[in-house]
C-alpha cells in the first residue's frame, strides 16, 4: 500500500509540475498581459472587495512586476515539482497561485488543480521521499559513512 501511494503522489506531482511549467510557458511565449486582467477583475461581480481593491492599488501600478512574477513563478513551481526540488515549497506556493486565480474568477481547472496542490501538501513525508532533494541527501550520508576518518591523538 506503502507504495502505491507513493506512486500516486508521484503522479500528482509530476502531472501538477508539467501543468505549471507548461501554463508558465505558454504565458511567456503567448504574450501574457496582466493589464487586461485587472480591468476584467474590476469590473466581475464574482470577485471579493478586498481582491479588486488589492488589483487596482497594487498590481495595477506595478503591471511589469506582476507580469514576470506570474510567468516564471509557474515555470518554478512547475520545475520544482517535476524535478522534486523544493517540492513542498513548490506545492504550496502553488495552492497560493491557484486560489488567486479562483478568486479572480477564472474558474477553467484551477479548482482540480487547487485540489491536487492540497493533496501534496497533505503528503508530505512521501513527497519527500520521492523527491531529487531525498536522493541527494541519501548519497551524501552514504558518502559520509565511506570517507575515511581521521583520528588524531
Amino acid at each position: 500500500m506503502r507504495m502505491i501511494s507513493k506512486f500516486i503522489i508521484l503522479i500528482v506531482r509530476l502531472g501538477s509540475g508539467f501543468y505549471m511549467l507548461f501554463q508558465g510557458w505558454d504565458k511567456i511565449t503567448g504574450g501574457f498581459a496582466i493589464d487586461g486582467l485587472v480591468s476584467v477583475i474590476k469590473d466581475n461581480d464574482d470577485s471579493p472587495q478586498w481582491f479588486k481593491f488589492f488589483f487596482e492599488t497594487v498590481i495595477a501600478h506595478n503591471l511589469e512586476l506582476f507580469k514576470w512574477m506570474v510567468q516564471l513563478g509557474e515555470i518554478a513551481i512547475g520545475l520544482g515539482l517535476i524535478l522534486g526540488i523544493f517540492s513542498y515549497a513548490a506545492s504550496f506556493f502553488g495552492v497560493f497561485v491557484m486560489l488567486n486565480y479562483i478568486l479572480a474568477d477564472m474558474i477553467f481547472t484551477y479548482p482540480i488543480q487547487l485540489f491536487f496542490f492540497i493533496i501534496l501538501l497533505m503528503n508530505k513525508n512521501i513527497l519527500n521521499t520521492i523527491s531529487l532533494n531525498h536522493f541527494i541527501k541519501r548519497k551524501q550520508l552514504r558518502n559520509d559513512e565511506n570517507a575515511p576518518r581521521s583520528y588524531s591523538g
